[in-house]
């Protein structure tokens, strides 16, 4: 039986057009690191090879680097970058009822929709920035802070961010950028005062466990937004709900776990601690 290879290739070069050129956003093509997705499949495995194998051989016989300057600036551009993402899908026309009310994607040139698609780039571009954390982290050897969790959701937000700005640009569905906009507001800005946390005069635990909720909070609502577009008088495409609703789910279960092996061990771990006990502890 004699195999046909040009028709093999023939075949895979036609599925490749039609899911890079002809189901995408036509508006985005000449945007940077959007148009193949070679881009965030390069960037990714950039980022799996620098986490978990350069910079830790790297960093093997040296000692940590402190990059406190470092982590000023990227934490204050991240909350500048977030409230500037928020205010851009504002100015254009975004409203609260974009959590429950059917918005489909525009792919019009109108200003609105080209603002949108614009926006979903930007929140594209900052979650290629957001990978950097998870090198610093390695550089700084915070092997602890490189969880399974953080790992995750940082590969899956990027990898999604890419679909969104590629293929979508708008809808509904804009509400999981602007509520994890929100609370990365919240969060980079924790991680800016925490670099100052020995000249305050309190402690940040509780901002901490807060912060932790929010995200909780988020996760669960972005769920009900995904519900909502998932009602049959809604026409948006189900292909997006199947790749937010896993992803969601298993994010938000890990975030569960995480909150109750943190602050649920602690809790019990105080209560079973006797006063004297405890004294002692302080003292020391």
């Amino acid at each position: 039986m004699e195999y046909n290879t040009t028709s093999s290739f023939s075949g895979l070069e036609n599925w490749y057009t039609f899911l890079v050129d002809d189901l995408a956003d036509k508006r985005t093509d000449d945007l940077p690191l959007l148009y193949s997705p070679m881009w965030p499949i390069s960037i990714l495995l950039l980022y799996f090879g620098a986490v978990y194998i350069w910079v830790p051989n790297y960093m093997k016989n040296r000692k940590s680097f402190e990059l406190k300057n470092v982590m000023i600036g990227y934490n204050l551009f991240q909350v500048i970058a977030c409230y500037l993402l928020i205010r851009h899908f504002f100015k254009h026309g975004w409203t609260f009822d974009y959590l429950y009310s059917c918005k489909l994607p525009d792919y019009s040139d109108d200003s609105s929709a080209i603002g949108f698609m614009y926006g979903s780039y930007f929140n594209y571009v900052i979650k290629a920035i957001e990978l950097i954390e998870t090198v610093m982290f390695a550089l700084r050897k915070k092997q602890n802070q490189i969880s399974v969790l953080h790992v995750y959701h940082h590969a899956c937000t990027f990898s999604i961010a890419w679909i969104f700005a590629k293929y979508v640009g708008g809808s509904m569905l804009t509400y999981t950028i602007i509520v994890n906009s929100t609370v990365h507001m919240f969060m980079y800005s924790y991680y800016l005062v925490a670099i100052f946390s020995k000249q305050l005069p309190f402690k940040l635990t509780i901002v901490k466990k807060f912060i932790t909720v929010f995200q909780i909070v988020q996760l669960m609502s972005i769920l009900v937004n995904v519900g909502f577009a998932m009602r049959s008088s809604c026409s948006i495409p189900m292909v997006l709900v199947f790749i937010y609703l896993p992803y969601m789910v298993v994010l938000l279960s890990m975030f569960f776990k995480f909150y109750f092996s943190t602050y649920r061990k602690r809790l019990t771990s105080a209560k079973a601690t006797s006063p004297s006990e405890m004294l002692v502890r302080k003292e020391l």
